[in-house]
């Protein structure tokens, strides 16, 4: 599986009248005929929470069967190409793309397709490449236990980056889960190993589907 995070920058007013409405003929289109388009999911900022039509940027969360379902099928699709023709006005950025591969974890515990409540991107970049094996190792023990004992996702991958996506059932679940005692010694282990670390937090947006 190829994975891809994104993110998608507008012009403050312009996510409805422009940007939306040319999303949502392109997520037919793939829906109907991209089947390798496996996870096509959207969230909004917290920092919009309270008005999602005036939020200035969205993150995608996309998974493909291959590298090439995502640059030779779904962006050289007519569907595609004709969305973006559609919304360089509405856009104060081109695509903004990283791509990882799965390394640990899991999408939907359930099985169902349930929506989540709020969702979590975390961007972590090590020191080194060791550094890094460090701490893939042990996001993938950290892993094991959340899918015992807990409702969330992930994946990550890079080059001394590693990102995890995470779902949960709400706030309150959320903020329990961090302060677990293995998510704290996960961060107290491997924190020397560890340049920089970015964490945002999103809305789901009800647009796109999380897997299929």
């Amino acid at each position: 599986m190829f994975y891809l995070f994104a993110n998608c920058n507008f012009v403050p007013d312009n996510i409805v009248s422009q940007w939306q409405a040319a999303y949502d003929e392109l997520a037919k289109y793939v829906w109907s005929s991209e089947p390798t388009t496996k996870t096509y999911y959207f969230g909004i900022p917290l920092d919009y929470a309270h008005d999602f039509h005036k939020t200035t940027s969205m993150f995608a969360f996309e998974v493909y069967g291959a590298r090439e379902d995502l640059y030779e099928t779904h962006l050289n699709s007519p569907s595609m190409q004709m969305f973006l023709s559609l919304i360089p006005a509405a856009s104060t950025t081109g695509l903004d793309l990283s791509h990882y591969a799965a390394r640990s974890g899991f999408l939907d515990l359930f099985g169902d397709s349930r929506e989540c409540g709020i969702m979590q991107d975390t961007r972590i970049v090590c020191t080194s490449s060791s550094a890094r094996s460090s701490v893939l190792a042990a996001l993938t023990t950290l892993a094991e236990i959340v899918e015992k004992t807990e409702k969330a996702a992930g994946a990550e991958a890079g080059v001394y980056t590693a990102r995890i996506f995470a779902r949960f059932k709400g706030r309150e679940e959320m903020e329990a889960f961090l302060r677990k005692k293995e998510v704290i010694g996960f961060w107290m282990a491997e924190k020397e190993g560890m340049k920089s670390m970015e964490c945002r937090g999103y809305l789901p947006n009800g647009k796109g589907w999380l897997h299929r």
